[in-house]
């Protein structure tokens, strides 16, 4: 039975696609996981799959998976050779179970790869090298093109017997059919090019193709491709038309993509240093051009009012969630229900992608439950006796470890030194882009009050307080420090005159006056909070330099990331100094600085210098480690405390030993 719920009617209204009626609007988009071994379904893979299910999505898009002849990665599940027959029926027996679809992407990415290295193996329209990899693929003849479409009409088939509800044929973010469908990459001169009508000839004959093996009752999706940033390549009006072409094939919905394999991929995977939903209008504006078929809504789409919104608004017809419904699988029945406070909102960072491009399992900062399977709308199970526990620090690591502790059942006491929780991550929540972070700690802290954890803020616990609560059990949580630069010698370690990057955003976030000078930042950090940490420099300094011993910036941000980080540095005008280190601070009090390049030694100097900070590696505060064991508790160290690490970490070993002490 479906629940109502009179603050987003329309985001749970049912809606006809193809021959099938959805429960709501809300569809998981597709995701990477990882969880496949040896081209096979796993548990795993159904375990994510039917939490997302039962979590309330009307359908769950699957991740690309091997549907063609030449297809045989071992990370993608084998449909084409007909080896996972048994594990396809249960993939889709386990979302069906709970009033959902499951439809199965359709993809080659032909040129384009975003791992390192190049792809040998890679087919394409034409020989041009990705942007990206510098990859150059093997041209398809004519019957090789003929050939793919036959093997993808054949695997649509293969879902289709195993109980899947349809396919969507991912036609854009740089893939094969967007390559065909551009003019820019494709300079084919037979049937599947010269033309508009050629270039998409690939993407219609295969709808024809899949229509034709599975008949009228089997979704077909398209995902097109909007403005992918490449001049000469795919504009809005582009768009427009190939979407008009597409269009009067049989197609069951659409919906549209940005960005390709080019220094614009990370436009697919918008972070918050832009506006929240960005394509909505855009998407609607080219729906417009297929009239009788549903769209979707696609991109940076949070919250259940922004779908609610398009929806409402006839902005679309889906609401298509992918790094949302990774965060939270319960996301829709939460929404539904109105139990806005018990979500876990996704952070927009992409530490999901990062991993998963790295080759490992997908990951989140704020859900460090994924693919378990018990994931959806899990809470903790009550202890059988109580103990005492002191949690120091309130950083994420030390929130995650304290709610969940309360929560089951243990008195648990917080101390922290600041006025507020979230530590270091509530800093960086205040900078340019990191807003959604503080949905990480805000929900820590809610179900730490929901939960009866207890906060002692503005206390920095000594031995001596955590000696008199006489705890079972103690967990520090106490977080990192920056090291001092080699270049700054010992007698002028001193923070007043050179803080560190923390300290001045800090600082930063309170003042509005105007500080004038160059500021320079010592970098070696390369994540987003330095980087976000500079463009506010840029407000208040005439101007700011970044100086790095590495070759470029970011290097320790996804590539989605690192793209947007290096576009807004540049384009506001923030210098970069690579392969470079400052000599010292000698001319310091004279604003100046001598920055030398570490491989030919040549030295420049920076002149009107009224700032000097850094990023650093950080040094864990374990100060009453030892102490505290000297005097016989149990310690258990998390987060930075025990070694500086990501946020996807802190969050998952806080959770660990919430749910182990």
């Amino acid at each position: 039975m479906t629940l109502s719920n009179s603050a987003y009617p329309n985001l749970f209204s049912p809606v006809k696609i193809g021959p099938f009626m959805f429960k709501n609007r809300v569809v998981h988009a597709s995701m990477s996981t990882r969880y496949v071994e040896g081209g096979a379904v796993t548990q795993q893979l159904i375990n994510y799959h039917r939490s997302r299910a039962l979590g309330g999505a009307s359908a769950i898009i699957t991740e690309p998976m091997n549907v063609a002849s030449h297809q045989t990665g071992p990370k993608k599940v084998d449909v084409f050779n007909r080896k996972q027959t048994q594990g396809l029926r249960a993939w889709a027996d386990a979302v069906r179970e709970y009033d959902c679809h499951l439809l199965g992407q359709i993809q080659d990415p032909g040129r384009g790869r975003h791992e390192q290295g190049r792809n040998d193996a890679a087919i394409g329209a034409s020989p041009l090298p990705d942007d990206i990899s510098w990859t150059v693929p093997h041209v398809m003849t004519t019957a090789d093109v003929w050939r793919l479409i036959s093997d993808f009409a054949e695997s649509a088939l293969i879902m289709k017997e195993a109980g899947f509800s349809g396919i969507e044929m991912s036609c854009g973010h740089g893939h094969i059919f967007h390559q065909f469908a551009s003019p820019w990459s494709n300079k084919r001169e037979d049937e599947f090019g010269g033309t508009r009508d050629g270039r998409t000839q690939l993407i219609r004959s295969t709808v024809a193709a899949i229509r034709k093996a599975c008949g009228p009752d089997f979704i077909v999706g398209v995902k097109l491709p909007g403005e992918d940033g490449v001049p000469g390549s795919i504009d809005l009006a582009e768009a427009a038309e190939i979407a008009k072409l597409v269009g009067k094939s049989d197609v069951s919905y659409a919906t549209f993509c940005w960005g390709t394999h080019a220094d614009t991929l990370d436009l697919h995977l918008p972070d918050l240093h832009g506006p929240r939903a960005p394509y909505i209008e855009k998407i609607r504006e080219l729906g417009n051009h297929l009239p009788g078929i549903p769209v979707g809504a696609l991109g940076l789409i949070t919250d259940p009012n922004e779908g609610e919104r398009a929806i409402r608004d006839n902005l679309a017809d889906l609401v298509m969630l992918g790094r949302p419904m990774v965060t939270d699988p319960a996301w829709a029945n939460k929404s539904q229900q109105g139990r806005e406070r018990e979500m876990r909102y996704c952070v927009s960072c992409n530490t999901c992608w990062h991993i998963i491009i790295a080759g490992g399992k997908i990951q989140c900062d704020n859900n460090p439950r994924v693919g378990q399977r018990d994931e959806a709308d899990w809470w903790p199970q009550r202890v059988a006796k109580s103990k005492k526990i002191a949690v120091i620090g309130t950083g994420i690591a030390g929130l995650e470890a304290a709610w969940l502790a309360a929560a089951r059942g243990h008195d648990v006491t917080v101390f922290g030194k600041s006025a507020d929780g979230g530590g270091k991550t509530r800093l960086h929540a205040l900078l340019p882009g990191g807003e959604n972070l503080s949905s990480i700690y805000d929900f820590q802290l809610q179900m730490g009050q929901k939960f009866g954890m207890k906060l002692e803020m503005g206390v920095e616990a000594d031995v001596s307080h955590i000696a008199a609560l006489k705890p079972d059990a103690v967990i520090l949580a106490t977080g990192a420090r920056m090291t001092w630069p080699f270049f700054i010698p010992e007698d002028y370690r001193d923070p007043t005159f050179f803080p560190d990057l923390r300290d001045v955003a800090r600082d930063l976030v309170t003042k509005t006056a105007h500080q004038g000078g160059t500021a320079i930042i010592f970098d070696k950090d390369h994540t987003a909070m330095t980087y976000a940490a500079a463009e506010m420099l840029k407000k208040k300094y005439d101007d700011v330099v970044i100086v790095t011993p590495r070759g470029g910036i970011a290097g320790d941000e996804p590539l989605v990331n690192r793209q947007g980080i290096v576009r807004r540095i540049y384009g506001k005008g923030i210098r970069v100094m690579t392969n470079s280190v400052p000599v010292g601070v000698d001319g310091i009090e004279d604003g100046q600085i001598t920055v030398r390049n570490i491989h030919s030694g040549e030295t420049q100097i920076i002149e009107n210098v009224t700032l000097l900070t850094y990023a650093t590696p950080r040094q864990p505060n374990d100060a009453l480690l030892e102490p505290l064991r000297a005097l016989g508790f149990a310690v258990h160290t998390i987060g930075d405390a025990y070694a500086p690490r990501f946020v996807v970490t802190a969050t998952a070993e806080g959770h660990r030993i919430g749910n182990l002490i």
